[in-house]
């Protein structure tokens, strides 16, 4: 049997479109906390957004309810709800890292042609978890599960430079066994290049005829992986560096936005490192 559906909009179609338009300004009211103004009154919101007070204060009220923002008794001034914190739990719990930022991998490898791994810290190690190899014929081959010490190459010194102090401490105590104190220095006098810039270069680190370039990239809680173009070093001269770092760091971009990352401070440029 065939049924004929007339060409006529269902009856709550208009509603409907009334009711997105509510969504999106619930969600304004949402998005104008910041970690600058994390308590706002009512007629601050209002200035912030453009809106009427009662408008705001319409949208406040029901989301007051469902708990995504809280009032203060005393001030009167609102702030975001736990709600906001249990739904990001529930998101951060199904990001897949590797779904995510292979379409990136796949991306960077069409646009340079090199060799491109990513990077985890676990337990204190520079783990590799995915690659895309090179189309080149010489090449390098980094497998996938590869552990190596963070502080000794491009990619790991990234994790390393944005983890917090207990990993550094750990990272510079094997250092200075290792190599020494003059070492330790030349170790921190990196981190805080690779801080400042956003990315490091391997000069031939863990193996001589080897390069890479490597950018680490975040998520809501910190650093999250690293990314690395690697290759011999006949192909990685100062203008091929040159050429990959914006591309590089425009992929890590994207992927910190993908998770969840919201910046504190302007996107890097390009610097030379020093």
């Amino acid at each position: 049997m065939v049924v004929s559906v007339p060409d006529t909009p269902f009856p709550d179609s208009e509603s409907n479109v009334e009711i997105l338009g509510s969504v999106s300004k619930a969600l304004d009211v949402l998005e104008a906390f910041s970690y600058e103004q994390p308590e706002m009154a009512l007629g601050e919101i209002a200035l912030k957004l453009k809106m009427g007070k009662s408008t705001v204060h319409k949208l406040l009220q029901t989301l007051l309810v469902r708990g995504f923002v809280a009032q203060d008794p005393d001030t009167r001034r609102y702030r975001l709800g736990l709600r906001n914190w249990q739904l990001g739990n529930l998101a951060v719990g199904t990001i897949d890292l590797r779904g995510i930022v292979a379409p990136h991998l796949k991306h960077l490898a069409g646009l340079t042609g090199e060799q491109l791994t990513l990077w985890v810290l676990e337990n204190s190690w520079a783990v590799c978890i995915d690659r895309i190899e090179s189309r080149h014929r010489v090449r390098n081959y980094t497998r996938t599960g590869t552990v190596e010490k963070p502080e000794d190459f491009a990619s790991g010194r990234c994790l390393l430079a944005f983890s917090p102090s207990s990993e550094i401490n750990k990272a510079l105590s094997r250092v200075s066994r290792a190599r020494g104190l003059g070492e330790v220095d030349l170790l921190e006098k990196r981190l805080a290049t690779i801080k400042e810039g956003g990315y490091d270069t391997n000069p031939g680190d863990l193996w001589e005829e080897i390069r890479a370039i490597a950018a680490p990239f975040f998520d809501h809680a910190g650093v999250a992986g690293a990314i690395s173009v690697s290759g011999p070093k006949t192909r990685f001269d100062d203008s091929a560096i040159e050429a990959m770092l914006p591309q590089l760091l425009e992929v890590t971009g994207q992927i910190s936005v993908e998770l969840g990352h919201v910046p504190l401070s302007p996107v890097w440029g390009m610097k030379e490192r020093r």
